[in-house]
């Protein structure tokens, strides 16, 4: 529920124009609610800069906040901001990237939002803010790829040694219990009263509607609109539902195949196949060369799966599934292998900030006896949950704020997308999520997986963005995307 002691859209326009020091008495008399962010704004000042291949001018500075709210004279942190201005700004209402991850970069991802977006950024400006723990605000880096051993590298996601070296490193200048989303909830308000801004259009896909849904609650009329793409919910410990998400995309790939002409021609036994390979890598007899090194090593089921799973994010990806699945049962594992040991971290994502939040706000609320049961019958089994349990082991939980796993509630035009051919995240968080939103209309994208944007879908979104309502959107005149063509040869 909007509390009435928080600032309005009516205050930012008046801090805009030079009255932040009534802002600041405001804050003072009515001791402002919804988040620790709520005192007199600082200014932030923003100077010229150039964005990796982004052709349009930008602006770039930063916000100094305490790491914990808790101890305001502490250890402070520089909050990254990045500004794509408007063409002829017309709005002060600028559309804001949550990213997902958790653990990416939005000053980073700049380059193809600004494309996205180029419609809208005529008259609006794009606001970048790098999550507290990412990017240019204090990235929690983790090169879980550091180990040059394969045969780790061939087993685990996220390998135990790595993983406890990296929080040890972390821990020596940072409090890893100050990175959940609720922080950076206030860190955004604190950037959106900085730089006088009215209230905000939210976009974010994936983890980020996580942070969208944070926000959203803390701070209620600081947002316009909502963009919420393969929602993630508060109230759910993902890891314990990805087998059954990955394996519902496996099915439909299944069903996909066969119904497809040059799939099932080249590939009519995929479903026997795969179930083969599994079976193979379950025996443990799955040797492979690996480039740079002597000998063969031991490819895991559970690493392979999770890597399969990665592979039903995007039709696109799965598109090739059954050619490779199919020289697997040959005897040619290459492809999977040399994907998995190739890989290196992202520079861009902060492996870090994945732990500090999922740690503290999904593993802890898994019950043990959830897990064989969500678990049983699929191909990516318990692993993935376990391997996330043993992660989390050595890093420190934060407290979450009372409340903070409740249900969110919002009258805020919203858009939710969800892609039916999505392996990341269930079509039945959307409803999930949505039971708590007043003003909010569903497109389920058809051919679509995680995160995928369209052109109708761009088009919907333009509409909310333009008018501030959900009144005209009519998701239901989107068409099916055709899937891509199946890898073949």
């Amino acid at each position: 529920m909007p509390l009435a002691s928080e600032m309005t859209s009516a205050d930012t326009r008046a801090m805009a124009h030079g009255m932040a020091w009534r802002l600041g008495l405001l804050a003072i008399v009515l001791g402002l609610c919804g988040g620790r962010a709520a005192h007199a704004a600082t200014s932030i000042e923003l100077a010229p800069c150039t964005l990796p291949d982004v052709a349009r001018p930008a602006r770039c500075g930063s916000l100094r906040v305490p790491e914990n709210p808790d101890a305001p004279h502490g250890r402070q942190l520089s909050i990254g901001i990045a500004v794509v201005p408007a063409i002829e700004r017309k709005h002060d209402d600028p559309i804001v990237l949550l990213m997902g991850g958790p653990g990416e970069s939005a000053i980073s991802a700049a380059s193809g939002y600004v494309q996205q977006f180029a419609s809208l950024l005529q008259d609006r400006d794009l606001l970048l803010v790098d999550q507290r723990g990412t990017g240019r605000s204090g990235a929690l880096h983790c090169d879980l790829a550091a180990t040059r051993d394969p045969g780790v590298r061939l087993k685990d996601l996220f390998p135990l040694d790595a993983v406890e070296a990296c929080e040890q490193r972390l821990r020596k200048n940072a409090d890893l219990s100050q990175y959940i989303y609720a922080r950076f909830a206030d860190d955004l308000e604190q950037v959106r009263r900085g730089l006088g801004y009215g209230p905000l259009n939210l976009f974010a896909g994936s983890y980020g509607t996580r942070a969208e849904q944070v926000y959203l609650r803390a701070y209620p009329r600081s947002v316009r609109t909502a963009y919420v793409g393969s929602v993630v919910p508060v109230d759910v410990a993902t890891p314990i539902t990805m087998a059954r998400t990955a394996q519902s995309a496996l099915d439909q790939l299944f069903q996909d195949c066969a119904a497809d002409a040059a799939c099932s021609a080249a590939f009519p036994n995929f479903k026997d196949e795969f179930r083969d390979v599994i079976a193979m890598l379950d025996a443990g007899t799955v040797r492979v060369p690996v480039p740079g090194h002597d000998g063969t090593w031991t490819l895991h089921r559970g690493r392979v799966a999770e890597w399969l799973r990665s592979m039903l994010y995007h039709p696109d990806d799965a598109a090739t599934l059954p050619w490779t699945i199919h020289r697997a049962y040959q005897g040619d594992w290459s492809t999977m292998a040399d994907g998995i040991v190739a890989k290196e971290s992202d520079p861009d994502f902060s492996f870090g900030l994945l732990f500090a939040i999922t740690c503290s706000e999904d593993i802890p609320f898994i019950r043990e006896a959830e897990v064989e049961p969500q678990s049983r019958g699929t191909f990516l089994g318990d692993d993935r949950v376990r391997q996330q349990q043993a992660a989390c082991r050595p890093w420190p939980r934060a407290t979450l704020p009372a409340g903070y796993r409740e249900p969110v509630h919002s009258s805020v035009p919203s858009l939710f997308v969800t892609g039916d051919h999505d392996g990341g995240t269930p079509l039945w968080f959307t409803p999930r999520v949505m039971a708590g939103f007043s003003q909010a209309v569903q497109v389920v994208a058809k051919g679509q997986g995680h995160t995928d944007w369209n052109p109708c879908v761009a088009t919907l979104y333009e509409q909310l963005v333009r008018s501030g309502s959900i009144a005209r959107l009519h998701p239901s005149t989107c068409p099916s995307v055709p899937l891509p063509p199946f890898k073949t040869t």
